[in-house]
């Protein structure tokens, strides 16, 4: 009795143990065949290089930016790279940071957007307030001047040189103070053809100038003949285009900006002398390296930006800003034209940077390791 009961134990130990084995064997034939199957899926699957987020089965190109899509495992291809080949292509790195590789799926995750550096043209536009204008200054140096130009004409046949000479020394020193105001030579010579004061200077007419407070960071970008756009509240949500016309040579110690003449092009009957205005000036500031504010970082101690690299690697870039527009910075530094820059989920990995350089012991051109 004994022996058959342990006969019939050894049995269910061995049947138990049978199905255990067979499950364990289906359960791996279904990893490997759910792993293959991912992997296959993932060799056919198409992804934009400068968008992750597009995504397609088949080739073909991108809705957003047009370039062609590529397979998406040559885009997970993450070999290391040797240590030597790595400080190489690094250079000097921001303090605290370290290049990094992201696979193609934590990308998408965590919504890295790319675009490509350019060289172009950029527009800087430059906000002041401003007023329409009530200058009686401007109006009695125009009268002083217009009033020497009759004097010469009165005298220039005299006999007596010193007559003519004090009428010389009146033009020339109501001409400087012109200038001193804001006129340029063309504006004065324009006056004296004219032979008489613009009457917008007192009262609203057909001459009507704006007055823009504009700081002296922005003086040095605002040129005669610029384009304005005038707005307010009397306006009532419309806008009025204008020419810049002049801009005064004497900064206020106070206020450190200068005044900035504009002609408006269109008048309106809303217009009073000294309503206040929102003034824009659009500025050409000439062809630059252009990047998205949205790329650049900025910790105190350096700026810099992401650039994406081959095979998945983020390498952070030092760069110094120029100058900034209301949407693109202008940037120097060992950057080039066509260079993929991050401007899309910076943040996260700039921590990510950040933590990778701590871990490695803060090494400012560590090997690269994959993530």
């Amino acid at each position: 009795m004994r022996n058959k009961i342990i006969i019939l134990i050894s049995a269910i130990i061995i049947v138990v143990l049978g199905g255990g084995l067979f499950w364990w064997n289906s359960q791996n034939k279904i990893d490997h065949s759910n792993h293959e199957h991912n992997k296959e899926s993932k060799a056919t699957m198409y992804i934009c290089p400068m968008h992750p987020q597009i995504t397609s089965d088949e080739p073909g190109t991108c809705p957003i930016c047009g370039m062609d899509l590529v397979l998406a495992n040559k885009m997970d291809d993450h070999e290391d790279m040797d240590h030597q080949g790595s400080a190489e292509s690094e250079g000097e790195l921001p303090v605290g940071r370290t290049s990094l590789k992201l696979s193609l799926d934590k990308q998408q995750m965590i919504g890295v957007k790319l675009e490509r550096v350019e060289e172009k043209k950029l527009f800087k536009t430059i906000k002041a307030p401003g007023r329409i204008a009530f200058d009686p200054e401007l109006y009695t140096a125009q009268s002083e001047y217009l009033e020497a130009l009759r004097q010469w004409n009165r005298v220039k046949d005299s006999s007596i040189a010193d007559v003519r000479e004090n009428s010389r020394q009146m033009i020339r020193s109501s001409k400087i103070r012109l200038k001193v105001l804001g006129l340029a030579d063309d504006q004065i010579a324009s006056l004296t053809k004219k032979g008489f004061q613009s009457e917008g200077l007192i009262v609203g007419g057909q001459d009507n100038i704006i007055y823009a407070d504009v700081f002296e960071v922005d003086l040095p970008y605002i040129k005669e003949g610029q384009s304005a756009q005038i707005s307010a509240n009397f306006l009532q949500g419309k806008t009025l285009p204008g020419k810049v016309i002049s801009v005064d040579q004497v900064i206020n110690p106070e206020t450190r900006t200068a005044k900035v003449r504009i002609k408006l092009l269109k008048n309106d009957v809303a217009i009073r002398p000294e309503s206040y205005v929102n003034v824009s000036i659009f500025a050409p500031v000439g062809r630059h390296l252009a990047v998205s504010i949205e790329s650049v970082m900025d910790t105190g101690v350096d700026t810099y930006i992401f650039l994406r690299r081959e095979k998945g690697k983020f390498e952070p870039k030092k760069v110094q800003v120029v100058l900034e527009t209301e949407s693109e910075a202008a940037i120097v530094g060992d950057v080039n034209e066509g260079d993929v820059v991050v401007v899309g989920a910076n943040f996260l990995i700039d921590s990510e940077s950040r933590l990778k350089s701590v871990i490695q012991g803060g090494s400012a051109s560590p090997a690269e390791h994959d993530h």
